[in-house]
């Protein structure tokens, strides 16, 4: 019988539309919290045609360590972690933690979150209106407002 693996998705990956355009498929999936983590737009991108400015998604804790952050639990075979790993550039772009993660239904479940590398981010960047798009289509996934708060991120375009 296969192994299984949470996974928590951020940013582009809470829309299902576009996790399955990645090659990815799961099992079950539930909304989940992250405490005491945002969602930023600090990543570098790693194509050198990219607009300068540009800052891909990436979380970060929060400097007074409260708050959390909204995702998808995607319940996957393990043998999605080596797509996941390369999807994420890991190890060189991003770092894979596993960490405890808050179910809607109280309970807690450990799942591998990715997040960049310490040298892989910087301030001031801003997301484009194409990734903007695509979380404005996962909105059924997020409260209403997360969803707000993450619509009134200004953009580079």
């Amino acid at each position: 019988m296969p192994e299984l693996i949470h996974y928590f998705g951020y940013g582009e990956m809470i829309n299902e539309s576009f996790f399955k355009e990645q090659g990815f498929e799961c099992v079950s999936k539930s909304n989940v919290t992250l405490s005491a983590w945002r969602i930023v737009f600090n990543k570098i991108p790693t194509d050198p045609s990219a607009p300068e400015g540009l800052g891909q998604i990436n979380i970060e804790p929060t400097p007074t360590n409260t708050g959390m952050m909204e995702g998808i639990l995607y319940e996957m075979d393990e043998s999605y972690l080596p797509k996941l790993d390369a999807y994420y550039h890991y190890p060189k772009e991003y770092t894979r933690k596993v960490m405890r993660i808050n179910r809607h239904d109280f309970r807690t479940v450990n799942g591998i979150v990715y997040f960049a590398q310490p040298d892989r981010i910087k301030t001031g960047l801003k997301p484009d209106k194409a990734t903007m798009k695509i979380l404005r289509a996962a909105r059924k996934n997020m409260t209403m407002l997360y969803f707000a708060r993450l619509m009134n991120t200004r953009t580079l375009d």
